[in-house]
């Protein structure tokens, strides 16, 4: 099966979950799923006439509400905790005890793995449109009880409507008053505007809606609407709800009362558009599963990191055993070393990986593009993963055009594609199993294509088979070993190239197709003019001195020892102070210097060779586990001539030393 999973930075979602949360301006806080109070924001604090949250950190929110509304407060906290959603109205003075009424709404935050739920509460101050509710409502009956025979009752009419009408104009929530119409059978079929305030066109976005009815301005409205008006027609039982309208894209809370006596079937609506909130909500909801989902990918990515590593060091330390136990066996010596060599070397794919990634995601990858025809990019991937395919006995068939197809790319970074996607074949294909790898030309496009006999993938998840630290059908049983970044490093290098990459699959058990398309070169690739051949390299092992500087004994003395060996004649220092004296007396021709050394870094130690009389010609090389672009500009502007990354190949640096 293949593997990866991307993931998003966790740090970014954690800014952005807080900056919206502080960015609401209803009174927002953060409970424990017991209730005691974690956070609070700003606008909140204010609203409540808080001076400091910290004395009400911890304490428990029901305790601040009146004995009267304490039941109310109780069971919509209890509504969240089983996953619902608590709602309820009360009212509940602020710190510096100000009257205030509340519309509250309780609903508690996924959990995942370890992560614990929290319960998030968003009050709104509804006390200016709750005083002027009640208002409305006094002077509502104070028009109906009115004696228009009287002179008096005339006069208080004439005042009293002027003060609605007032109310109803400056009110800033929507409010509107309808007449429900029914059917023989007394079924709510729709109802007609009658009158409505200035904001109710802002709340629903209707213009001209006195005299007209909701079903000809909005044909798709659901029942939800007329059947829940028709039951306050005919029941003259108010009704306070929150509810989306498909039909208007919007969210809205609603208060619904009867205008009139029992034979009345006039509505009136208090109302808000909430989809602002309710989009804040569900970003907080998304946000919080994001981080959960986040924590989830870091502790098995690290994990995983953990156990890829364990496994090259168990048969390391083991052969470093039978090297101890078994003498100077020659046949068991290089059974070990082979061993050693394999294992060192998946550790440096691990390692190598992880920094590519890196680089990509910072941007610091460069491509020495070339033309290069691909049949020479496919024979070095084929080159590096045969002793994979040969391991798990498999049948490699190639068929590539013997007509040229050239590619501007980084040959390096195309075979790397390549032969990941080769090993992933290997690794996922049971011995004896089938790999085919193909080029061909195809419009603009050159394509290629790698195909195997083996797992294959589930459709559930062939769309996140590209995503950071993602292991399809990843079991302790069938490990394949790989930290899950392969085949995102794939695309992204593809990507890189201007190319894409895509898998299919039939099923598990039924093998897997990849398909890498790249765009080929526009014109043919110049060929070089004839001349001399190079001279041969001078290798200069006959007596070459060499000065090794690394305060990890054990790797000064093993590349020392090396060097030995092939010839040359080391020195090893193992700090910046005495790599000064051992060279001044030594005079080396080259110097491998660490960086991280303590008291006197590399790339002091560099520039104070630099410095030194007789020194100057030094050729300094870093030899350091930094290998970022970042750390290539460092180590020259310090002086050093080459920047080699630990644990460097032996062919490397004895191609080094050779062109000196």
């Amino acid at each position: 099966m293949q593997e990866t999973r991307d993931t998003m930075p966790a740090q970014d979602a954690v800014t952005f979950g807080w900056a919206l949360f502080e960015a609401i301006p209803d009174c927002v806080k953060l409970l424990d799923t017991d209730g005691a109070i974690l956070a609070m924001n700003c606008n909140g604090r204010s609203v409540m006439e808080i001076d400091d949250i910290d004395g009400l950190r911890g304490q428990p929110w029901i305790a601040f509400w009146p004995a009267e509304s304490q039941d109310a407060v109780r069971a919509a906290l209890e509504t969240a905790r089983a996953g619902g959603i608590g709602h309820f109205v009360a009212a509940c003075p602020t710190a510096k005890g100000t009257p205030k009424w509340w519309d509250v709404v309780i609903t508690r935050t996924a959990s995942h793995d370890d992560l614990r739920a929290h319960l998030l509460v968003i009050s709104r101050d509804i006390t200016q449109q709750r005083n002027a509710s009640e208002e409305r409502e006094q002077l509502l009956c104070q028009l109906q009880a009115a004696n228009i025979e009287s002179e008096r009752m005339v006069a208080q009419l004439r005042a009293s409507e002027e003060r609605y009408r007032t109310l109803f104009n400056s009110v800033d929530e929507g409010f509107c008053i309808f007449e429900m119409l029914f059917d023989e059978a007394d079924r709510p079929i729709d109802y007609r505007f009658l009158e409505m305030n200035p904001t109710f066109q802002a709340h629903t976005g209707l213009k001209d809606a006195v005299g007209r009815t909701a079903r000809e301005m909005l044909p798709g409205l659901d029942e939800f609407w007329f059947d829940t008006y028709g039951r306050v027609a005919l029941t003259g039982e108010p009704v306070r709800f929150e509810n989306e309208a498909p039909a208007m894209g919007r969210w809205f809370d609603v208060y619904a009362t009867r205008i009139g006596g029992a034979d009345s079937r006039k509505v009136g609506l208090l109302f808000n558009d909430i989809s602002v909130r309710k989009q804040s909500e569900s970003t907080l909801r998304g946000l919080a599963d994001d981080l959960a989902e986040a924590d989830r990918r870091k502790t098995e990515f690290l994990a995983t990191l953990a156990h890829e590593l364990r496994n090259p060091l168990a048969p390391i330390r083991n052969g470093l055993s039978v090297m101890r136990l078994s003498g100077d066996n020659p046949a068991a010596m290089a059974k070990v070393r082979d061993m050693m060599e394999r294992q060192v070397g998946h550790m440096v794919h691990l390692i190598d990986d992880l920094l590519d990634i890196a680089r990509i995601s910072g941007g610091k990858l460069e491509l020495k593009r070339q033309r290069t025809d691909l049949a020479s990019i496919l024979a070095s991937a084929v080159e590096t993963s045969m002793p994979l395919i040969e391991a798990g006995q498999h049948a490699l068939t190639l068929d590539v055009p013997d007509a040229a197809l050239p590619v501007d790319a980084d040959a390096t970074r195309i075979a790397q594609v390549v032969a990941n996607l080769l090993n992933n074949a290997a690794k996922y294909t049971p011995p004896g199993g089938q790999i085919a790898l193909s080029a061909r030309r195809e419009g603009l496009d050159a394509v290629i294509t790698v195909r195997d006999s083996g797992v294959g993938i589930a459709a559930d998840a062939l769309a996140g088979v590209f995503e950071m630290f993602s292991q399809i059908g990843r079991t302790v049983d069938r490990s394949q070993g790989g930290l899950g970044i392969g085949l995102s490093l794939v695309r992204r290098l593809v990507e890189m190239h201007g190319g894409s990459v895509a898998a299919t699959s039939a099923g598990a058990n039924t093998g897997s197709i990849f398909t890498v398309r790249l765009p080929l070169a526009v014109e043919a690739p110049a060929k070089a003019a004839p001349g001399e051949p190079a001279p041969a390299p001078d290798n200069a092992a006959g007596g070459l001195k060499v000065l090794v500087v690394d305060d990890n004994v054990d790797a000064a003395v093993t590349l020392s020892m090396i060097l030995e060996i092939s010839g040359y004649k080391p020195r090893v220092a193992h700090d910046g102070y005495e790599a000064l004296a051992v060279a001044q007396a030594f005079g080396p021709r080259v110097a491998f210097l660490d960086i991280g050394m303590p008291g006197m870094s590399g790339y002091e130690t560099a520039r104070a060779i630099r410095a030194t009389p007789g020194l100057e010609d030094i050729v300094l090389v870093a030899l350091t586990g930094w290998g970022a672009e970042s750390d290539r500009l460092r180590s020259n502007e310090a002086g050093f001539d080459h920047h080699l990354t630990k644990p460097v190949q032996l062919d490397v640096v004895e191609a080094l030393l050779a062109g000196l």
